[in-house]
């Protein structure tokens, strides 16, 4: 089962979630994302065993397609920028590793594919789209300091 159909079906079993879920969602999503683990271990004692991430997205969804008018369907520049911080602090380690000769050779120019799917995920306001794409800008850079390892004979 998909995260948004769990989560979207323990809402509808449970009037006491459904009130939690709703004064978080008058909140704002840093409040929603914040008490999404309680939502993952319900959903856990319920037999649906789901990342955190996944919860959250599917909590976010939910509150876009719901709750329209709740903060929390808004979308997140703040979360999304923090997103991106921690994926450049990763970038950024793998590349101080780097030799003079690999830095020389690096070519991140394959990343540029991430930055459009990034960016439309932020106007469709689609959390699940915009953490996969970065993942995808992440992996990408990874692949290319592997290619410059490779490339200065390093590797």
């Amino acid at each position: 089962m998909k995260p948004t159909a769990a989560v979207a079906e323990l809402l509808k079993s449970s009037p006491e979630w459904r009130r939690f879920y709703r004064q978080c969602c008058e909140i704002g999503p840093s409040r929603l994302r914040s008490q999404s683990w309680q939502f993952r271990d319900e959903l856990r004692e319920r037999g649906r065993s789901l990342r955190l991430q996944n919860v959250e997205d599917g909590l976010l969804m939910i509150a876009r397609k719901v709750l329209p008018e709740t903060p929390a369907a808004e979308w997140d520049p703040e979360w999304a920028g923090e997103l991106i911080k921690g994926a450049l602090t990763r970038v950024q380690e793998r590349y101080v590793r780097l030799t003079s000769v690999e830095k020389k050779v690096l070519d991140l120019s394959g990343q540029e594919v991430w930055e459009r799917p990034m960016h439309r995920a932020g106007l469709d306001n689609d959390p699940a789209a915009f953490r996969e794409a970065l993942r995808g800008w992440e992996r990408t850079a990874g692949e290319a300091f592997e290619a410059a390892k490779a490339r200065s004979g390093v590797a």
